[in-house]
């Protein structure tokens, strides 16, 4: 019996850890939960960096796309700025400073690039001559382009007065045949240094040339989107207009033909200066039709008030540079031959204070884009009354 309940040291060392582990069951699930609080603890800790690592690149990203806008937002402010003499409608005097800013700068690089004139004896002077006429080419040239900006994008020409369009036309046509023969004809060339000394420049430069054919396409573009959107009455013409247009015609195709069969009555110098005074007949009168329409609808809205800042802005240049070089030749007859250049400056600046005034002064809350056009009656859709509208307010009735 004593044998039977012996136990050899192998069966012991087998069972006692058994018997031990019966004995503590609750040692082992607690260290199995603290290695489990230790694993959680350190995951735990891992996701709270990944996380913090996660919010900091989401900062950063965020603060970058802030900036990108707020560099993207100055940049495109800047820039409308620089093109506030097609995009803007009211002129107001930051705009005007920055957009005069843009055509100054244009214009002088032009003249810096481009080829200067060989009369002047300092090539300085050159310089300063070119960059004149182009800047004031470029701010005259660019002023015909607010109108179409603004007809086209308000699907109207209503404020706009056919009258004047179509005296335009009728003026840059004569101007255009004027400057390109004196540029550009031998015979006419001869004839004018036969007249005023065979030293005499030419006061006809390059830059004249493109303007006033650039200025003829423009303004029948003008003329062309009053037929799409409105189209020509013939009450809208006034007889005297009419009258007008028609001596002019008679005067440009007869003196034409004057010229080529009888050169003793009318050369074709005399031609030339001919569809010139025209020009100046037709620039005294095609903007009183307009200052006319202001005044009876008591607004400026449809007519751009960009292109008289543009169309100031090159008549002074223009006279400026007329005169300069007329001291640095010291020769005059760059005032007498050209005539023309220096009375359209002046009639234009006169006329172009006389808008200003309508628009700033007489009319400056009839200006507001914002108000609804509504024609007073069928029978007169240009003399127009206006209510207040907001975004509600229709496509085709919105100034």
């Amino acid at each position: 019996m004593d044998d039977e309940n012996e136990q050899s040291p192998l069966t012991s060392d087998l069972i006692s850890p058994l018997l031990a582990q019966d004995q503590h069951p609750s040692s082992s699930s607690q260290s199995s939960e603290s290695r489990q609080r230790h694993q959680s603890m350190g995951n735990g800790q891992e996701e709270s960096h990944e996380n913090s690592g996660l919010s900091n690149n989401d900062t950063n990203v965020t603060t970058r796309s802030t900036s990108s806008a707020v560099a993207a937002s100055y940049h495109q402010r800047i820039l409308s700025l620089l093109l506030s003499p097609l995009i803007d409608e009211q002129g107001n005097p930051v705009s005007i400073v920055m957009g005069l800013i843009s055509i100054f700068v244009c214009g002088s690089l032009l003249g810096l690039v481009l080829p200067k004139d060989s009369k002047f004896h300092s090539q300085s002077y050159a310089t300063l001559s070119s960059c004149l006429g182009y800047t004031y080419f470029f701010a005259w040239s660019i002023s015909f382009y607010p109108q179409v900006v603004t007809n086209f994008r308000r699907r109207t020409t209503a404020g706009l007065s056919v009258e004047f369009c179509s005296l335009n036309v009728l003026g840059f046509t004569c101007y255009s045949i004027f400057n390109v023969a004196l540029y550009s004809s031998v015979t006419v060339q001869d004839l004018y240094r036969q007249r005023n000394g065979p030293d005499a420049s030419i006061p006809v430069q390059s830059n004249d040339v493109a303007f006033a054919i650039h200025a003829l396409a423009l303004s029948s573009i003008t003329l062309l989107q009053i037929l799409h959107y409105d189209g020509i009455r013939a009450r809208e013409i006034s007889p005297f207009i009419l009258t007008l247009i028609a001596t002019i015609l008679v005067v440009g195709i007869g003196g034409a033909i004057a010229a080529t069969f009888d050169n003793k009555f009318l050369n074709w110098l005399d031609y030339v200066y001919v569809l010139s005074f025209c020009k100046i007949a037709v620039t005294l009168v095609k903007y009183i039709p307009q200052v006319v329409l202001n005044w009876k609808r008591r607004s400026t809205t449809g007519w751009s008030i960009w292109q008289i800042l543009l169309d100031l802005t090159g008549g002074l240049l223009s006279n400026l540079q007329l005169v300069l070089d007329c001291v640095a030749l010291n020769e005059f007859s760059g005032l007498t031959g050209n005539i023309p250049k220096l009375l359209l400056g002046q009639v234009s600046i006169v006329f172009d204070v006389i808008f200003c005034l309508q628009h700033y002064v007489l009319y400056p809350s009839r200006s507001d884009p914002g108000r609804i056009l509504v024609p007073s009656s069928e029978e007169d859709p240009e003399n127009d009354n206006f209510v207040d509208g907001g975004e509600d307010a229709p496509t085709n009735q919105r100034c």
